[in-house]
């Protein structure tokens, strides 16, 4: 299988990226995770073991294959899993997927693009927890024009002063956007750094980290930064991709 992941971080080698939608994006980080690289492999060998003994979808002798305990995990061990037997086993391909968000048979490192193809599916994301401003809390607002903390009298309705926070916020939000102070998160305003984020994620792992090469992608930015936020995304920030508008 021909695949698109680089060694070399060459700026014309990511022409893709301009494509890309926010499941596609998510896929691009997760498949140059280490742990998922390693885990992969040893389900893969895994089920080729398994096919070797009892053939292969959909002509397998799927009452034997059950049985080896190869096949699944318990559900205490991925409790999120489908693919039950037996109400108290999860399979090996259902709980791979599970445990990396999505679901479907875990794409293999190498395939460019399972998303586009309906091979991976990710799952639904729970809704972002709302920050509570505790009482004389200041450090989570800092100077951040992104953030903001709108009071609430709890003794009186909710509902109209839930409606007056939401105008509030909305001309808020218009006015912070239009003088620049904030910058909406999109896949189309962070297309280009996450670029830069891949770029650098192959340059080091293929051994190719040039000084240049790191400091014409960091650009006007911290390299650490930068590398901080490329190994975040590559671990379990990917995830965060999915709640982003693609726009």
């Amino acid at each position: 299988m021909t695949s698109r992941l680089q060694d070399t971080a060459k700026a014309e080698d990511y022409a893709f990226a301009s494509s890309l939608d926010r499941e596609q994006w998510a896929w691009e980080f997760l498949r140059r995770n280490p742990d998922y690289r390693r885990e992969w492999a040893a389900f893969s060998a895994t089920w080729r073991e398994l096919e070797s003994l009892y053939g292969s979808p959909p002509n397998r002798d799927f009452n034997a294959w059950k049985q080896d305990r190869r096949a699944w995990v318990p559900v205490s061990e991925c409790p999120d899993g489908e693919c039950r037997v037996d109400q108290d086993k999860v399979l090996i391909e259902c709980a791979l997927g599970a445990r990396w968000g999505f679901h479907k048979f875990p794409p293999d490192p190498a395939d460019d693009d399972p998303v586009g193809a309906g091979r991976l599916t990710w799952r639904e994301r729970p809704l972002r927890p709302i920050h509570v401003v505790a009482d004389g809390e200041r450090e989570w607002l800092g100077a951040d024009p992104a953030r903001v903390g709108i009071g609430f009298d709890l003794r009186l309705p909710l509902r109209e002063q839930l409606e007056q926070a939401k105008r509030s916020l909305q001309m808020m939000q218009r006015r912070r956007r239009r003088d620049g102070g904030v910058v909406p998160l999109s896949v189309a305003t962070c297309r280009e750094r996450w670029t830069r984020c891949l770029r650098l994620l192959d340059a080091e792992s293929g051994g190719s980290a040039d000084p240049a090469l790191l400091a014409a992608l960091a650009g006007d930015s911290d390299l650490d930064a930068l590398r901080a936020e490329a190994s975040g995304l590559r671990n379990r920030g990917y995830l965060e991709i999915l709640d982003l508008p693609n726009g």
